[in-house]
């Protein structure tokens, strides 16, 4: 037995059960097969990613274990060969091997000594002042001759010459160095700058090397000694060659020096190139290697933090080893062990190596991070990794990021490994960018679940707007028809009303004069003309509805036609002091059309003008001729439509929202009436309008609609 429903309510059951639970379900399988094929391809991202994370800890062994057979080959070689070549092969050990910084060797006393490190400098206290050389008495008297002569008699020339007797007469380095040195500062004294500047020079090429008082060497004493003197003489541009060259030899370690006594010579050499580059009118070829200068200073910067950072390491080394038993002794054996040391802020990474050789000889290979940090790992993880949506950090042991991915890791961490052997003691996470929904879909396995949903959206998207559209124009109907009634049968009553009225008044014979017995009749014609024009608007419009209505085509007289339709309404309401204006074109030639039909499609038009005109009591009818058609326009001047209810006004039941035409009386059929019976004709009717101004209704009717 049938529900008895409502219609409303049948067709969303229809809706629920036919197609949403249906597409629904078949969604919920869609959606747990992708949430399958996810974590199945989640755990594969995983895999991929430990066999990254293998492949890099793999990359590095490799390379350490290269570097560390490649310098014990170079300790079996040692014993064999010259100190020249030692260095040579040394030099070609750390180019061939990035990875390895810098080498030192573990003395029995628990010292570190770096093998040929180009320290800038050296801690204070490490470097020893070099004994006294034993002296020619004769030697020792001239020389003390001559201090007097120089510092207490101020007698230059003298002294001068009692320093030069003595430089003949002295044999080793040391001496002779230093008996020069006393010449030329003689000679700057007596105002002798260029031989003083000669004198210098000769100190700088053949002592260089000898050291006087606190390890400084007199080379280079001797060379910021000439540069200041070429200075004073205002020879800024051999001044300028003499302290760039020795500004290169000081940071090329050349010599060894105190970390106190590096500082004073560094701050002296850059203050004299400073006040070089400050002359007023320095020569261009000066200001043009102003770079040079510069370029200087950031590798002073570089290479003193490396000093700095080495020195910590051999000074601290050994208090943070003291956990680790590092065995010394004839029969002890280090193999190879591989650590990390922190000293305060810094970390070093130690490859330890014992050379099979030599008995109680442990060499050390300090790792260059920051290869390893900036070049070596970022490249192996580069062509390792090879989808763009893995991300990656290097983490060191306290958590804090050492290296990391160009992008961000915006994913879930899907692994974390450490280096084989803790070595370095970071650790590597990887990071796998969460896929948006439609990319779980085109990257699924079952591509079949990608087409269901989007069947199973075009299903309920389709079911929901029709069902939407059926409704809403269920309800529309229904309001509309339930509007129709209550109009239609207010139409029906009111005329009937008035006749029936008038009517009850004629009869009992109650109109006082002729002339109302007359405007009663107009009234009672009026009247019943509309009762017919309603009656016949409802059967046509049932009849047009149900295809039923036939229409009968023959020859038209446009112009006798419409003046006897005009004159025809104008009777009829001219007693409400309307003026209907008929404005017909000359000669306008005959058209095929049912005549009753067209009579009712413009009796509804004029109607409808008089009903909207408001203040306006004037409507004028124009027909005109349109190359194969004719015109038929009723213009009225009254409310008017607005613009977006002029595509509306000829749906069935449709009326202006506007309270001024609600109250107008109306069944809401007679324009969609018109254009059923103009579309009969193979016609059109358009419609000009604005709010106030009056509207326009243009019927454009073929000459012969079966030529159409």
């Amino acid at each position: 037995m049938a529900l008895n429903l409502p219609k409303r309510t049948r067709i969303v059951l229809l809706f629920l059960l036919g197609i949403a639970l249906p597409s629904l379900l078949l969604g919920y399988l869609a959606f747990r097969g992708v949430q399958n094929d996810r974590a199945l391809l989640e755990k594969n991202r995983a895999n991929e990613h430990r066999g990254i994370a293998e492949k890099v800890s793999q990359s590095l062994d490799d390379r350490l274990r290269a570097a560390e057979q490649a310098f014990q080959e170079f300790l079996l070689k040692r014993d064999r060969d010259n100190r020249s070549e030692m260095i040579v092969q040394f030099d070609n050990l750390k180019t061939e091997n990035l990875l390895i910084r810098e080498v030192f060797t573990i003395l029995s006393s628990r010292q570190i000594r770096f093998f040929e490190t180009p320290l800038l400098f050296h801690s204070s206290g490490s470097i020893s002042s070099p004994g006294l050389s034993s002296l020619d008495p004769s030697v020792v008297r001239m020389l003390q001759q001559g201090q007097q002569l120089e510092f207490q008699k101020k007698d230059y020339w003298k002294a001068l010459a009692i320093y030069r007797q003595a430089l003949r007469r002295a044999s080793d380095p040391h001496t002779r160095g230093d008996v020069l040195g006393k010449i030329a500062r003689v000679q700057k004294k007596a105002k002798l700058l260029h031989e003083a500047t000669n004198t210098y020079q000769t100190i700088a090429e053949e002592h260089s090397k000898v050291q006087i008082t606190k390890g400084i060497p007199m080379g280079l004493a001797a060379r910021l000694e000439m540069g200041a003197l070429l200075f004073e003489m205002e020879d800024f541009a051999k001044a300028w060659d003499v302290f760039i060259q020795l500004y290169r030899a000081l940071l090329n370690g050349e010599w060894m020096l105190e970390e106190e006594t590096f500082n004073f010579y560094s701050a002296r050499i850059h203050d004299s190139i400073t006040g070089i580059l400050s002359q007023e009118s320095p020569s261009e070829q000066l200001q043009s290697q102003k770079g040079i200068f510069q370029e200087l200073m950031e590798k002073e910067n570089i290479k003193r933090e490396e000093t700095e950072r080495l020195l910590l390491f051999q000074e601290n080394a050994f208090t943070e080893w003291e956990h680790e038993a590092l065995p010394f002794g004839k029969d002890s054996t280090v193999g190879e062990q591989r650590l990390t040391v922190e000293i305060g802020t810094n970390e070093y990474l130690v490859c330890l190596l014992q050379n099979h050789s030599a008995e109680n000889e442990i060499w050390g290979l300090l790792i260059d991070s920051f290869y390893l940090k900036n070049s070596f790992l970022p490249n192996v993880l580069q062509m390792s990794i090879s989808s763009e949506d893995t991300d990656w950090i290097i983490r060191g042991r306290n958590r804090e990021m050492i290296l990391a991915s160009a992008n961000p890791p915006t994913g879930s961490l899907t692994v974390k490994s450490d280096f084989f052997g803790n070595f370095p003691d970071w650790t590597m996470e990887f990071y796998q960018a969460d896929p948006r929904l439609l990319d779980a879909f085109l990257t699924s396995r079952r591509g079949i679940y990608f087409y269901m949903f989007i069947l199973i959206a075009g299903i309920l998207v389709f079911g929901l707007i029709l069902t939407i559209r059926l409704l809403t124009r269920e309800m529309e109907l229904s309001r509309m028809k339930s509007d129709f009634v209550s109009t239609v049968s207010h139409e029906f009553k009111s005329p009937l009303t008035s006749i029936r009225q008038i009517a009850e008044m004629l009869h009992a014979g109650r109109v006082p004069s002729e002339e109302r017995r007359q405007k009663y009749y107009d009234v009672l014609l009026e009247q019943s003309e509309r009762l017919s024009l309603l009656t016949e608007n409802v059967l046509s419009f049932a009849k047009i509805e149900e295809g039923k209505r036939e229409f009968v085509f023959e020859r038209v007289d446009i112009e006798t036609f419409l003046i006897n339709i005009v004159s025809t309404i104008q009777d009829r309401v001219r007693h409400d002091g309307f003026a209907i204006e008929a404005k017909i074109e000359k000669s306008l030639p005959p058209i095929m059309a049912d005549a009753s039909a067209i009579t009712q499609a413009i009796t509804n038009l004029i109607d409808n003008a008089v009903k909207y005109s408001g203040d306006s009591k004037k409507v004028i009818v124009r027909a005109y001729n349109d190359e194969q058609s004719v015109v038929i326009a009723v213009r009225d001047y009254g409310v008017g439509i607005k613009k977006e209810e002029i595509s509306k006004v000829f749906d069935r039941f449709y009326r202006g929202g506007d309270e001024l035409t609600r109250t107008v009386k109306g069944s809401g059929l007679g324009l969609t009436l018109v254009k059923q019976i103009i579309e009969a004709h193979r016609g059109s009717i358009q419609v000009e309008s604005e709010p106030g101004k009056g509207s326009v209704f243009s019927m454009k009717l073929p000459l012969d609609p079966n030529k159409g």
